[in-house]
């Protein structure tokens, strides 16, 4: 027979469980396709970042994290490319024409690779709780070929005592840690 102090156990068991399976399941999601195998030595340029938000400068704030993720990855090559014209891209469908500048800006340089991508989502809910929420789309591009070789979109939301910089740092380790450097 169980006595209380089981019940208690059990009971304190089951809540634990419970909530691990809330933080892992109502984080958000990420889709993406197979990664080439990038070396240490792979020269990485990330370009700006679209932002298609309502909030200043999520685009450069997503391209800082990102370049700095790459690094933490094991990639020792990792270039920020020359800003846009426009600070902030925010709305502009123009910013595919751009990416011609960037490849060009690229194969100057050498570089093997370009990341690029859009913010979609980069914002603290309204409500009462007010959960940070943030959606990203990344697409890696060979420089010799302009094709996309890899691309990933992300969403995770947090919860109210969660700061935006935090969830968008981990949703975009998440979202790139295929790119990560081959041992």
């Amino acid at each position: 027979m169980i006595g209380i102090k089981g019940f208690a156990r059990l009971g304190t068991w089951c809540a634990t469980a419970a909530a691990s399976v809330l933080l892992v399941t109502a984080c958000g999601t990420v889709r993406q396709t197979a990664a080439p195998a990038l070396s240490a030595a792979d020269t990485v340029a990330v370009a700006s970042i679209a932002n298609y938000t309502e909030t200043p400068d999520a685009g450069r704030s997503a391209g800082s994290i990102a370049a700095n993720t790459l690094r933490a990855s094991g990639l020792t090559d990792v270039r920020v490319a020359p800003a846009d014209a426009s600070p902030n891209a925010m709305f502009d469908a123009a910013q595919a024409d751009s990416i011609g500048k960037k490849l060009d800006w690229a194969r100057a340089q050498h570089v093997k690779y370009v990341l690029t991508g859009a913010v979609e989502e980069w914002r603290y809910k309204a409500g009462v709780d007010g959960e940070p929420a943030v959606g990203v789309t990344f697409e890696l591009l060979d420089v010799s070929t302009g094709r996309v070789v890899w691309s990933a979109t992300g969403t995770r939301t947090g919860w109210s005592r969660s700061g935006l910089s935090d969830v968008a740092t981990v949703l975009i380790g998440k979202v790139l840690s295929p790119l990560g450097a081959s041992r």
